[in-house]
Protein backbone atom coordinates (compact mmCIF):
# COMPACT_ATOMS: atom_id res chain seq x y z
CA UNK A 1 0.00 0.00 0.00
CA UNK A 2 2.84 2.34 0.93
CA UNK A 3 4.64 1.58 -2.34
CA UNK A 4 1.46 2.31 -4.31
CA UNK A 5 1.03 5.72 -2.62
CA UNK A 6 4.69 6.52 -3.20
CA UNK A 7 4.37 5.61 -6.88
CA UNK A 8 1.33 7.88 -7.24
CA UNK A 9 3.24 10.78 -5.63
CA UNK A 10 6.16 10.27 -8.00
CA UNK A 11 3.81 10.27 -11.00
CA UNK A 12 2.18 13.51 -9.82
CA UNK A 13 5.58 15.17 -9.33
CA UNK A 14 6.71 14.15 -12.82
CA UNK A 15 3.46 15.43 -14.35
CA UNK A 16 3.79 18.74 -12.49
CA UNK A 17 7.37 19.18 -13.71
CA UNK A 18 6.29 18.41 -17.27
CA UNK A 19 3.52 21.03 -17.11
CA UNK A 20 5.90 23.59 -15.60
CA UNK A 21 8.47 23.06 -18.34
CA UNK A 22 5.77 23.39 -21.00
CA UNK A 23 4.60 26.72 -19.59
CA UNK A 24 8.10 28.18 -19.32
CA UNK A 25 9.04 27.58 -22.95
CA UNK A 26 9.60 30.55 -25.21
CA UNK A 27 6.48 31.94 -26.83
CA UNK A 28 6.28 31.07 -30.51
CA UNK A 29 3.93 33.26 -32.54
CA UNK A 30 2.37 31.76 -35.64
CA UNK A 31 1.36 34.21 -38.36
CA UNK A 32 -1.97 33.40 -40.03
CA UNK A 33 -4.34 35.20 -42.38
CA UNK A 34 -7.71 36.55 -41.32
CA UNK A 35 -10.67 34.63 -42.68
CA UNK A 36 -8.69 31.39 -43.04
CA UNK A 37 -9.39 28.35 -40.84
CA UNK A 38 -6.54 26.49 -39.19
CA UNK A 39 -6.46 23.30 -37.16
CA UNK A 40 -4.96 23.71 -33.67
CA UNK A 41 -3.74 20.57 -31.91
CA UNK A 42 -1.17 19.71 -29.22
CA UNK A 43 2.29 19.49 -30.75
CA UNK A 44 4.16 18.39 -27.64
CA UNK A 45 1.88 15.66 -26.35
CA UNK A 46 2.33 12.50 -28.38
CA UNK A 47 -0.03 9.65 -27.55
CA UNK A 48 -1.59 6.76 -29.43
CA UNK A 49 -5.12 6.97 -27.98
CA UNK A 50 -6.51 10.45 -27.31
CA UNK A 51 -9.79 9.00 -25.97
CA UNK A 52 -8.00 8.23 -22.70
CA UNK A 53 -7.55 11.94 -22.00
CA UNK A 54 -9.73 14.99 -21.42
CA UNK A 55 -8.91 18.03 -23.56
CA UNK A 56 -9.89 21.38 -22.06
CA UNK A 57 -9.64 24.12 -24.68
CA UNK A 58 -10.03 27.79 -23.86
CA UNK A 59 -11.91 30.16 -26.11
CA UNK A 60 -9.48 32.03 -28.41
CA UNK A 61 -8.59 35.24 -26.58
CA UNK A 62 -7.87 38.39 -28.57
CA UNK A 63 -8.15 42.10 -28.05
CA UNK A 64 -11.50 43.65 -27.14
CA UNK A 65 -14.26 43.11 -29.70
CA UNK A 66 -12.13 40.68 -31.71
CA UNK A 67 -14.25 38.63 -34.09
CA UNK A 68 -13.59 34.96 -34.66
CA UNK A 69 -15.21 31.57 -35.13
CA UNK A 70 -14.02 28.38 -33.49
CA UNK A 71 -15.13 24.79 -33.18
CA UNK A 72 -13.83 22.29 -30.60
CA UNK A 73 -13.56 18.64 -31.59
CA UNK A 74 -12.00 16.74 -28.66
CA UNK A 75 -8.22 16.82 -29.29
CA UNK A 76 -8.29 19.64 -31.86
CA UNK A 77 -9.75 23.10 -32.29
CA UNK A 78 -10.66 24.74 -35.60
CA UNK A 79 -9.95 28.45 -35.44
CA UNK A 80 -11.12 31.11 -37.92
CA UNK A 81 -10.02 34.63 -36.92
CA UNK A 82 -11.95 37.48 -38.53
CA UNK A 83 -10.29 40.47 -36.87
CA UNK A 84 -6.56 41.16 -37.10
CA UNK A 85 -4.36 41.16 -34.02
CA UNK A 86 -2.90 38.79 -31.47
CA UNK A 87 -4.75 35.76 -30.12
CA UNK A 88 -3.99 33.16 -27.48
CA UNK A 89 -5.48 29.68 -27.02
CA UNK A 90 -4.79 27.56 -23.94
CA UNK A 91 -5.09 23.79 -23.75
CA UNK A 92 -5.05 21.68 -20.59
CA UNK A 93 -5.03 17.89 -20.83
CA UNK A 94 -6.14 15.65 -17.99
CA UNK A 95 -6.04 11.90 -17.56
CA UNK A 96 -9.06 9.86 -16.50
CA UNK A 97 -8.26 10.61 -12.85
CA UNK A 98 -8.66 14.31 -13.71
CA UNK A 99 -4.99 15.01 -13.10
CA UNK A 100 -3.42 17.61 -15.37
CA UNK A 101 -0.70 15.94 -17.43
CA UNK A 102 -0.01 18.62 -20.03
CA UNK A 103 -0.58 22.30 -20.71
CA UNK A 104 0.15 24.13 -23.94
CA UNK A 105 -0.44 27.71 -25.07
CA UNK A 106 -0.77 28.69 -28.72
CA UNK A 107 -0.01 32.22 -29.91
CA UNK A 108 -1.26 33.64 -33.20
CA UNK A 109 -0.65 36.92 -35.00
CA UNK A 110 -3.50 37.47 -37.45
CA UNK A 111 -2.84 39.65 -40.50
CA UNK A 112 -4.76 40.63 -43.62
CA UNK A 113 -5.04 38.06 -46.37
CA UNK A 114 -1.91 38.06 -48.50
CA UNK A 115 -2.61 39.01 -52.09
CA UNK A 116 -0.39 37.23 -54.56
CA UNK A 117 -0.68 39.52 -57.55
CA UNK A 118 1.01 38.45 -60.75
CA UNK A 119 2.54 40.97 -63.10
CA UNK A 120 1.45 38.78 -66.00
CA UNK A 121 -2.31 39.01 -65.97
CA UNK A 122 -4.09 36.83 -68.45
CA UNK A 123 -6.92 38.13 -70.58
CA UNK A 124 -8.83 35.53 -72.51
CA UNK A 125 -12.04 36.23 -74.40
CA UNK A 126 -12.66 32.50 -74.78
CA UNK A 127 -13.22 31.82 -71.10
CA UNK A 128 -14.36 28.42 -70.00
CA UNK A 129 -17.75 28.74 -68.31
CA UNK A 130 -16.22 27.31 -65.12
CA UNK A 131 -13.21 29.65 -65.04
CA UNK A 132 -12.79 33.33 -64.30
CA UNK A 133 -9.39 34.44 -65.63
CA UNK A 134 -7.98 37.26 -63.51
CA UNK A 135 -4.42 36.17 -62.66
CA UNK A 136 -2.42 32.98 -62.39
CA UNK A 137 -3.52 31.90 -58.89
CA UNK A 138 -6.14 29.14 -58.86
CA UNK A 139 -8.62 28.01 -56.23
CA UNK A 140 -11.23 25.26 -56.15
CA UNK A 141 -14.82 26.25 -55.56
CA UNK A 142 -16.70 23.48 -53.81
CA UNK A 143 -20.05 25.09 -53.05
CA UNK A 144 -21.92 28.35 -52.67
CA UNK A 145 -24.39 28.56 -49.77
CA UNK A 146 -27.01 31.12 -48.80
CA UNK A 147 -26.53 30.05 -45.17
CA UNK A 148 -23.28 30.92 -43.40
CA UNK A 149 -23.83 28.11 -40.87
CA UNK A 150 -24.20 25.58 -43.67
CA UNK A 151 -21.05 26.91 -45.34
CA UNK A 152 -19.13 26.60 -42.06
CA UNK A 153 -20.37 23.05 -41.58
CA UNK A 154 -19.20 22.19 -45.09
CA UNK A 155 -15.84 23.86 -44.45
CA UNK A 156 -15.22 21.99 -41.19
CA UNK A 157 -16.00 18.65 -42.84
CA UNK A 158 -13.47 19.35 -45.60
CA UNK A 159 -10.83 20.47 -43.10
CA UNK A 160 -11.32 17.18 -41.26
CA UNK A 161 -10.53 15.42 -44.54
CA UNK A 162 -7.27 17.38 -44.76
CA UNK A 163 -8.21 20.06 -47.31
CA UNK A 164 -7.07 23.69 -46.88
CA UNK A 165 -10.60 25.10 -46.88
CA UNK A 166 -11.91 28.62 -46.31
CA UNK A 167 -15.11 30.64 -46.72
CA UNK A 168 -15.47 33.71 -48.92
CA UNK A 169 -18.49 35.97 -48.51
CA UNK A 170 -19.94 37.71 -51.56
CA UNK A 171 -23.11 39.40 -52.72
CA UNK A 172 -24.96 37.87 -55.66
CA UNK A 173 -26.32 41.05 -57.23
CA UNK A 174 -28.01 39.17 -60.06
CA UNK A 175 -30.27 37.29 -57.65
CA UNK A 176 -30.12 39.93 -54.89
CA UNK A 177 -28.87 37.47 -52.26
CA UNK A 178 -25.92 37.06 -49.88
CA UNK A 179 -23.82 33.94 -50.39
CA UNK A 180 -20.85 32.19 -48.81
CA UNK A 181 -18.46 30.34 -51.10
CA UNK A 182 -16.63 27.27 -49.81
CA UNK A 183 -13.21 27.15 -51.47
CA UNK A 184 -10.04 25.10 -51.23
CA UNK A 185 -6.44 26.21 -51.58
CA UNK A 186 -4.42 28.74 -53.53
CA UNK A 187 -2.52 27.09 -56.38
CA UNK A 188 0.14 28.56 -58.65
CA UNK A 189 -0.60 26.19 -61.50
CA UNK A 190 -3.72 24.54 -62.85
CA UNK A 191 -2.22 21.03 -62.92
CA UNK A 192 -1.85 20.97 -59.13
CA UNK A 193 -5.35 22.36 -58.69
CA UNK A 194 -6.70 19.60 -60.95
CA UNK A 195 -5.02 16.91 -58.82
CA UNK A 196 -6.66 18.25 -55.66
CA UNK A 197 -9.97 18.67 -57.50
CA UNK A 198 -9.92 15.02 -58.60
CA UNK A 199 -9.08 13.85 -55.09
CA UNK A 200 -11.94 15.94 -53.72
CA UNK A 201 -14.36 14.43 -56.25
CA UNK A 202 -13.57 10.97 -54.85
CA UNK A 203 -14.73 12.04 -51.38
CA UNK A 204 -17.82 14.03 -52.32
CA UNK A 205 -19.02 12.37 -55.50
CA UNK A 206 -19.38 15.83 -57.02
CA UNK A 207 -17.40 17.74 -59.61
CA UNK A 208 -16.19 21.07 -58.16
CA UNK A 209 -14.85 23.71 -60.48
CA UNK A 210 -11.61 25.65 -60.68
CA UNK A 211 -11.56 29.45 -60.59
CA UNK A 212 -8.95 32.17 -60.61
CA UNK A 213 -8.67 34.17 -57.40
CA UNK A 214 -9.76 37.75 -57.86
Amino acid sequence: MYKKKLSMKIIKIICSMFVLLSCNEQQIWQEIESGKTIKVFPKKFNITNSSNYIYKWSKPIGKNESKMDYNINHDKLLFTPISNGEYRITLEIENMMKEKVHEEIFFFNVINEKKNVSANKVVNDKKNKNEIIINNIYTIQVASWTSKDKAKEDMFELIELGFDTYIEEFYDSKNNIQRWRVRIGSFKNKELALKVKNKLSEFRGEDPWIAYIK
